[in-house]
């Protein structure tokens, strides 16, 4: 039955389409729900907010044959300070979400599942999404995975967030949930060194919130989601309301986009000084958007047809650190080169600028802090590039612009703390705080969580997030700018299985 009601809901899903407004770019939930019709060929769910102090196993059948379950629910309410005018059912929401993982192995195969759902208690916005799911031999010496399968690529682009390399899935801008790729992966893992190459024949991409056409417009019920201005200069230089309709490719149009990447590494990440690379030819995880101005209507406003689009980037990263006891040093450089594809006549499509990302981090474990564990870590990042401009059939910038940027943050320093905080009563406190600043957008963000365990299966949790900038004049379209009335208060509890 569980099988089934996913498949009717992903049938469902797949009829509505997704642009992605937080990292600037389009998406479609067509092709997120493609996930989950292809996850019993292959695909985890991505890392919990919270800490799991309890996993809850499955027996051990025989000596070669196990099974291990484990998961967790949450429900919470949350809270927006600011009421937005022309959205204000999106200042309180109720949210309940589930993950649910499984380990296996058998004496010829090695199993993992893993995925998550949820629900603001809405059919139109309930969402069941597969992570990773994967089988694979079991043999001495290599491996072969079949299935959706998550690996750490690039450091930068897996503490920065960046879906460089893996998609993400992101209702929420401030939870992105880290996706894996689907295809065959050749592994020879080591203690000192590893290699590991990928065969992908599909394309799934990034997925925010669910947009449809509303009145003329692109709306999305997300607070997370920045829709394409209603006016441009489209006719006689003067500005025009724009009606805009929503254009969907067949799935395999979209879909069928494979691609081929490499990682090594030399040293042990655990100890002492380790190299890692990666080279890629993949889709940008992020669809383009391409449009074209259908028509003038008789009462002055223009008809702009919206429709998503696939290119390539080759991708290269390489990263280095050293790893000695409690502390963790890494620096991380990551590059993609973008093909630009050529819109028919009368279109237009985004052009994708080429990023060049630097960063640097420690990470350290202080095993003492007044008798607890701590985890500090400081990170920056530096980017270069990563800006999008729209251009004609004839390869020139044109008059409108979506979208202009491709990332969050530019040129940002983030601390982050997480570990136990205090016990009441013997049972533990745990927190969780960060605080990021990107000189680009002279702004800066809060996040903290507080998680009581009263048992070791449930947790009550509160928390906060605080997002503003210097001058909200200064670069109206970063996302500290856009997203500042997006403070928001939350509660709720968890139980772990």
């Amino acid at each position: 039955m569980a099988e089934i009601r996913s498949s009717c809901s992903s049938v469902r899903l797949l009829k509505k389409a997704s642009l992605k407004g937080t990292k600037n770019r389009g998406s479609l939930a067509l092709i997120a729900y493609l996930s989950v019709l292809v996850s019993f060929a292959g695909a985890s769910a991505a890392d919990s907010v919270i800490p799991l102090p309890k996993l809850t196993s499955e027996v051990l059948v025989t000596e070669k044959t196990s099974h291990r379950i484990y998961g967790q629910l949450r429900l919470e309410g949350m809270k927006y300070f600011t009421e937005l005018p022309d959205a204000p059912n999106l200042t309180y929401s109720q949210f309940l979400s589930g993950q649910l993982s499984y380990v296996g192995e058998t004496a010829w195969l090695e199993n993992a599942a893993d995925f998550s759902a949820g629900t603001f208690f809405s059919m139109s916005q309930s969402h069941i999404v597969v992570h990773e799911l994967y089988t694979s031999p079991r043999t001495d010496g290599y491996r072969f995975y079949v299935g959706r399968k998550k690996n750490t690529w690039s450091e930068a682009d897996h503490e920065w967030n960046l879906g460089v390399w893996q998609p993400y899935f992101e209702l929420d801008a401030l939870r992105p949930e880290e996706q894996g790729l689907t295809g065959v992966f050749f592994d020879v893992n080591r203690d000192n060194w590893q290699v590991m190459l990928l065969a992908t024949p599909i394309f799934i991409p990034s997925i925010a919130a669910d947009v449809r056409e509303e009145n003329g417009g692109l709306v999305a019920d997300s607070r997370w989601y920045h829709a394409p201005s209603r006016e441009a200069e489209l006719f006689n230089s003067k500005p025009t309301p724009i009606i805009y309709q929503l254009s969907i490719p067949e799935t395999a149009k979209l879909a069928g986009h494979g691609g081929t990447a490499m990682f090594t590494r030399i040293g042990n990440k655990e100890k002492g000084f380790w190299v890692a690379g990666s080279a890629g030819y993949t889709p940008v995880n992020q669809l383009l958007l391409k449009r074209n101005v259908k028509y003038q209507m008789t009462d002055g406003t223009g008809g702009v047809i919206v429709s998503p689009d696939v290119t390539y980037h080759s991708v290269f990263s390489a990263d280095m650190g050293y790893t000695v006891g409690n502390t963790r040093v890494v620096a991380s450089y990551i590059q993609d080169n973008p093909q630009t594809v050529t819109p028919e006549i009368d279109w237009a499509i985004q052009q994708l600028s080429g990023i060049r990302a630097y960063s640097a981090g420690l990470e350290w474990t202080i095993p003492n802090f007044f008798s607890r564990s701590i985890l500090m870590q400081l990170s920056y990042l530096r980017v270069d590039g990563g800006n999008i401009q729209d251009i004609g059939s004839d390869g020139k910038p044109d008059d409108i612009n979506l979208y202009d940027q491709r990332l969050k943050f530019t040129n940002a320093a983030k601390i982050k703390v997480q570990g136990e905080l205090a016990r009441f009563y013997r049972r533990p406190l745990v927190t969780k705080f960060s605080y990021l600043y990107d000189k680009d957008q002279k702004g800066s963000m809060v996040n903290t969580e507080f998680l009581f365990y009263p048992t070791q299966e449930w947790a009550l949790v509160m928390g906060a997030d605080f997002l503003g900038t210097d001058d909200e004049t200064y670069k109206p379209s970063g996302f500290l700018n856009q997203y500042r009335a997006n403070d928001r208060v939350y509660g709720g509890m968890t139980y772990v299985f």
